[in-house]
């Protein structure tokens, strides 16, 4: 990869691809991530785990923590699932102003403040005609994907990681979608939350109960018209043992993903 006077800076998601971009090139770029204030809290973990990692091998190295914010009825939300509360409306396909609120515009009203610049995005070799990112907005912004340009895989970067004590290894449940209560995640992932993480279930469950409106119109997070309270009852039924959750929700496949921001 060609090195330049601007500033530059890594995308990161917390996940494979791009953990390893700070490995292989933080020694002059700092990483930047969105907090959407709906993150997992083995999210939050895996950020101060990897910022302080990697300062071992780059000690001038740091993750930039940026927020973003959306005016409803002329108050100022700076937390999605506050902001969804006061729409009475999750995000989905069709309406995904989480991505754009609290992901996208953040790191680009940061990047515009920052003059010419670069940013690297986390898609490796393999994925060089098959994945689009979310960026290209700021002209003033480089964007660079040096895993492709430096031809590292998925299984390199995999090994790059293990090699540092590095690799996410995230719960199953973390699988698609950064945040904790993501239309992206299906009812096995919801499921294995429950067994896995009842405190952060009960969380996403009391948060959906509170987006309901005046009309008591019920806005399922899954979006399948089954709410968390109904999901909690089936898990409570099932009585399984705690050691067969894991193999129970191997079949479950990485098939669609919020996007590179939340790219595991």
């Amino acid at each position: 990869m060609i090195y330049t006077s601007m500033e530059r800076y890594i995308s990161f998601s917390g996940g494979v691809e791009s953990t390893t971009m700070c490995i292989l090139y933080g020694a002059d770029a700092k990483g930047i991530w969105a907090d959407t204030g709906s993150e997992h809290k083995k999210m939050y973990e895996r950020i101060e785990t990897v910022e302080k990692q990697i300062k071992k091998i780059h000690p001038d190295f740091e993750i930039i923590k940026v927020k973003g914010s959306a005016k409803h009825k002329g108050e100022w939300y700076d937390s999605l699932e506050d902001l969804a509360i006061a729409y009475k409306f999750m995000p989905s396909g069709q309406a995904r102003y989480c991505t754009r609120y609290f992901k996208i515009e953040p790191i680009d009203n940061y990047l515009k403040s920052k003059g010419n610049c670069e940013l690297m995005i986390g898609l490796n070799y393999d994925e060089k005609a098959s994945r689009e990112g979310n960026w290209g907005l700021n002209e003033n912004v480089t964007y660079l994907y040096p895993l492709i340009d430096d031809g590292y895989t998925r299984e390199e970067c995999e090994e790059i990681l293990n090699e540092h004590g590095l690799h996410p290894n995230m719960p199953v449940y973390m699988m698609r979608g950064g945040c904790r209560m993501c239309f992206f995640k299906s009812e096995k992932e919801y499921r294995a939350m429950y067994h896995l993480d009842k405190e952060e279930f009960f969380e996403v469950m009391a948060f959906e109960e509170s987006i309901q409106d005046k009309r008591q119109k019920f806005y399922s997070i899954m979006g399948n018209g089954k709410s968390m309270r109904q999901l909690m009852t089936e898990c409570q039924r099932e009585k399984l043992m705690f050691n067969e959750i894991e193999t129970l929700y191997k079949s479950l496949k990485k098939e669609t993903s919020c996007g590179a921001f939340c790219h595991r």
